[in-house]
Order: structure tokens, then sequence, then C-alpha cells
């Protein structure tokens, strides 16, 4: 007979906790350290990509937006592609990073009990590190093209959390998938290049909305990356960046949707993990 012995925490929750996570902090803290130094490892760069990687974009895109909007003003163009890029950025890292984890973890499952979320929970701070180092893309943007501070920045960091959340959910979604079918690693990179054509980074929603038949419009405004870009713009440029009330809600309102599904999904087939893995 086996002397194996497998303990199950009566006291885990089957749902996300918040009391959980903090009590797993140290591991969480642990996960996020090795994660951000392996992935610049041996890279000559090194940090300096999380720079690179994003201006890159910004110089590409902010180019053809520049030319299809024919805009006389090229540095507020700019500035407003940089806004929405860096954000998706964000929400694609978390996105790929989140839905490949459990997988790339696969290791520690046998050696130790923890709540299986910490995994994709640390991969979140890896990104975020990388988005913060990136803003200072943006903050320069900002100073040449002599944009104004609105009162409204004060909120951006609800729409950079909600831009997390949206990257979460649909990433613990896939996260799930990925276990049992690895085609997800193959899946996820195609779907964030599609989402990047169908999100208002390179253009505005106005130019998508002005193009679409109106029974689109409503299809369009599904994407929950609609209303987290838009209210970033918003909190950073003021004015009409957010095109419609009605559609921005029913964005937020997406992106809540998809959270609740990918953790209650996620936490339905936890236990079922080292089955497959």
């Amino acid at each position: 007979m086996s002397d194996t012995k497998i303990i199950i925490d009566a006291n885990s929750s089957s749902f996300f906790s918040l009391k959980e996570i903090v009590r797993y902090k140290n591991l969480l803290n642990n996960l996020a350290r090795r994660d951000f130094l392996v992935r610049y490892k041996q890279a000559f760069a090194g940090i300096m990509w999380a720079l690179i990687k994003p201006l890159i974009n910004i110089l590409v895109f902010g180019y053809i937006s520049v030319k299809i909007n024919g805009s006389a003003d090229a540095a507020t163009n700019f500035v407003y592609v940089a806004s929405a890029i860096l954000l998706w950025q964000l929400f694609s890292s978390v996105f790929n990073d989140v839905s490949n984890s459990i997988v790339g973890n696969s290791n520690l499952f046998s050696k130790v009990f923890f709540p299986k979320i910490i995994i994709p929970l640390s991969t979140i701070l890896v990104c975020l590190v990388d988005f913060f180092i990136s803003l200072i893309i943006l903050i320069v943007l900002f100073i040449i093209s002599g944009q104004s501070i609105h009162w409204q920045i004060v909120l951006a960091p609800l729409f950079i959390l909600l831009t997390i959340l949206n990257g979460f959910g649909i990433g613990l979604y896939f996260a799930t998938i990925n276990v049992k079918y690895r085609d997800v690693k193959f899946i996820v990179p195609v779907m964030v290049q599609f989402g990047m054509y169908v999100s208002p980074v390179i253009f505005s929603t106005n130019y998508y909305l002005e193009r679409l038949p109106q029974w689109a419009h409503w299809i369009f405004c599904l994407n929950p990356m609609v209303g987290a870009i838009d209210g970033f713009k918003y909190c950073l440029f003021g004015g009409d960046a957010i095109y419609n009330s009605s559609y921005f809600i029913v964005s937020l309102c997406v992106s809540f949707l998809f959270l609740i599904i990918g953790i209650k999904y996620f936490y339905k087939f936890e236990r079922t993990f080292v089955d497959h893995i």
C-alpha cells in the first residue's frame, strides 16, 4: 500500500476568497518575483524591453492612424494611440500569461497544497510592472504634445483595474481549458491580434461606429475592452472620449460578466487539474 498522503484543506474556498489569497501572500510574491526574473533572464536589453516593445507598436500604429485619419496634429494623434496601445498591451499580457499559467506551473501541483488561483494572480503582478514602466512613454508624449491634465485623471486607475479584470477573467477561462486542450497556446495569440483590430486602439470608437450599420453598434460594444479603453482615454483627455453612455455601460457589464464566468469555471474544474497535467 502506498504511504502517500493526500491532504485536502477543508477551509479552502470553492470560489474566489480574498482571505485565502492573503493567507498565501508570501507564495504569491515569490511566484511573481520568479516570473519577473525569468522573463528578462539572459536578455541583452533586459527590462528595457518593457519600453522597446510598446514604443515600436506606438510608432507603427501611430503612423498608420495619422495617415488614415489625415490628422494635422500628429503629436496629439500619437498620444491618443499610445494611451490605447499601452492599455491593450496590459490586457494582452494578462490574458496571455494567465491562460498559460496553470500548464506552465504544473510542476508545483504535486509538491504542496495551495489555492491554484495564486498562480494566475502572480502573473498579473509581473504584467503590472511592465505596464508602469511603459507609462514613461505616455508621459513623454503627453509633454511633447502639450496635453493638459484633466481632473478625470484621478479615475484612470479604475480603468487600469478594469483592464486587468478583463484579461484575468477571460484568461482564467482559457487557463482551465488549456489544462486539457493544449491548443489554447496557439489560439490566444490569434485572439489577441484579432481583438486589437476590433477594439478602439488604432482608431477611436466613433471611427468604427460611423462605418458600421446601426445594428452592429451593440455587437461592437460587447467587446469589454471598448469600455476600458474609452474610459481610460476620457480620464486622460476628457471631452467626448466616451461616445455613448448606454454602449459604455454595456461594455462594462460584459467585463464583469466575463470575470464571474472565468472565476466560476476555474473553480469548478480546479480539483481536476492534476488529472490532466
